[in-house]
């Protein structure tokens, strides 16, 4: 077979090849010019990043008999033998094909032989994560003190599957994914020395396709170019099932407007022309990522890859939802994304998931709410509970009209207002005893008519009503002198499990509101505290 892909082609054969791996490239550079080789490395890293090619390039450089720079010539017999893998001094062992102790155990006798022609014998495992439990004991003695002449160069795309005391004796480096800017310009590079015709917005789709894996970038290139001589977006779109830019951004627009009919329109057209949903899912969660990173950074640039013009876009886009809103959204569509993956019908279950997020527009957080509660001008109206027979009272009945009669005179108790008496009473107090004032902050109103001002002390703080009593000589001129009427001061003892039974009570109350389970089943969420409004007026007023 003559032709060779595009990804075997393109291998790099020597560390300058490498892309996007720089620091790691150094790292290898300097060990081999200062002589400090390890008899272990573990390159981890994702797919298509270049951990295997890495450790072919490292075993030339070692093996090398004409080196420039600790770079591998890539034409002596070494080199060349290593690169059509037909070195004798070189094993490339697949970690998934050799699991058991038996293969572990051969590897253990073959390493005690010198090497043939080289300096190094050198074992390549991949996917060595995929070996069993009694495989990886059975290599450690080997693997921490083998013979001189031999070195190991393990790589896995999954690291935390590999036993601690494997990682311990190796020198690992994380291979990291390559950038989409990087991609585009090694892609570019690889067109023109290929003559492939494709368009810059072309390559951007495919890097953006290919995560950070050059490898799948350059497969997803080798497909376009086995389906046209000339590369375009929309072939892209044909050929490979990606969404376009346009309908992202469309139905992210609809999804933050909370327009479930614009939605499932979109889903209906890209349906219709075969596109692939999970695909679709793929983009959403990282154009609603980026839509976040925008919103909370004053510097988007240094975490996004995109122009001047794009950002804004998203920028715009992020203006019209606050950061509460967008975190429900990231994080409902970032399940959404799990489970339209493993769907049997995935369009049904993206349907679903979008009319979930549609209820997020109309949501207002419970700050918000406390604190629109709380104005001074605000209305509280907290519905009552379902067993509650005052449910049903019409608001002509819950309050009577008093019977006509005298005007009250402007100085009545009622006149000045529970909080600012309090207030007052206790910065009026705290001019002449600190101590004092501190004490009977830590009361509350329980009620205040023309004759009487009666505060109580809640759970432990009961055991201050005796101080504050003992000093009610200093207190009421100063509240005489406040209020302008002759009050009584009234001090209670309040139960101490008074505040727990009313908590309770309410939060028992609230949990049977239907409103209440409805968020509750849908958020999946649990009820953890309830804030009393009632407590608050008592409190307060």
């Amino acid at each position: 077979m003559s032709y060779i892909v595009l990804a075997r082609k393109w291998r790099p054969q020597g560390f300058d090849d490498l892309v996007g791996q720089e620091p790691v490239v150094k790292t290898f550079k300097h060990a081999l010019s200062a002589q400090k080789i390890v008899h272990a490395y573990l390159f981890s890293g994702p797919r298509g990043v270049g951990k295997t090619s890495s450790a072919r390039i490292l075993a030339k450089a070692l093996n090398c008999e004409d080196s420039t720079d600790h770079e591998p010539c890539g034409r002596c017999q070494s080199c060349t033998a290593i690169t059509e893998g037909a070195s004798v001094d070189v094993f490339e062992i697949d970690g998934a094909s050799n699991t058991s102790v038996d293969s572990v155990r051969e590897l253990r006798e073959t390493v005690k032989y010198a090497p043939s022609g080289g300096r190094y014998k050198i074992y390549i495992i991949d996917e060595v994560h995929m070996l069993s439990t009694a495989a990886f004991n059975a290599l450690l003695k080997t693997l921490e003190e083998p013979p001189p002449h031999v070195i190991f160069i393990f790589a896995t795309t999954e690291p935390k599957k590999i036993p601690a005391t494997i990682l311990s004796r190796c020198q690992h480096h994380a291979f990291r994914r390559v950038p989409k800017h990087t991609i585009i310009a090694h892609l570019k590079k690889i067109t023109d020395a290929e003559k492939i015709s494709i368009r810059d917005a072309a390559l951007e789709m495919i890097a953006r396709a290919a995560d950070g894996s050059m490898r799948d970038a350059l497969t997803l290139l080798d497909q376009a170019y086995s389906f046209t001589n000339e590369i375009t977006e929309q072939e892209l779109h044909s050929l490979l099932g990606l969404p376009e830019a346009e309908i992202i951004a469309n139905l992210s627009q609809g999804i933050l407007s909370g327009d479930i009919s614009a939605t499932l329109s979109i889903i209906q057209e890209l349906t219709d022309r075969g596109s692939d949903l999970r695909q679709l899912t793929r983009e959403l969660v990282e154009h609603f990522r980026n839509i976040a990173v925008v919103k909370v950074m004053e510097d988007p640039g240094r975490l996004l890859e995109f122009s001047g013009e794009e950002i804004e876009h998203f920028r715009h886009q992020a203006d019209g939802v606050g950061v509460e809103q967008l975190t429900l959204l990231l994080a409902e569509i970032l399940r959404l994304e799990g489970e339209v993956r493993n769907a049997v019908h995935p369009r049904y279950v993206l349907e679903l998931g979008l009319l979930r997020t549609s209820f997020v527009k109309g949501m207002t957080s419970i700050d918000t709410i406390m604190r629109t509660l709380q104005e001074p001008g605000g209305q509280r109206q907290v519905p009552a509970p379902a067993s509650s027979p005052e449910k049903n009272i019409p608001p002509a009945a819950e309050k009577k009209t008093p019977p006509a009669g005298p005007p009250k005179p402007a100085d009545s108790g009622q006149g000045l207002r529970k909080d600012h008496l309090w207030e007052k009473l206790i910065e009026r107090v705290d001019s002449q005893d600190h101590r004092l004032a501190c004490k009977l902050s830590e009361a509350r109103i329980i009620d205040l008519s023309t004759t009487e001002l009666s505060i109580g002390f809640n759970g432990g703080m009961s055991v201050l009503a005796d101080s504050i009593r003992s000093r009610s000589s200093v207190i009421k001129p100063i509240l005489q002198e406040i209020s302008g009427r002759n009050l009584k001061l009234k001090i209670l003892s309040l139960p101490n499990d008074e505040s727990k039974k009313d908590k309770k009570r309410i939060k028992e109350e609230i949990s049977a509101e239907p409103l209440v389970k409805d968020a509750l089943r849908i958020f999946e969420g649990s009820l953890i505290n309830v804030k009393s409004l009632q407590h608050d007026e008592k409190t307060n007023e």
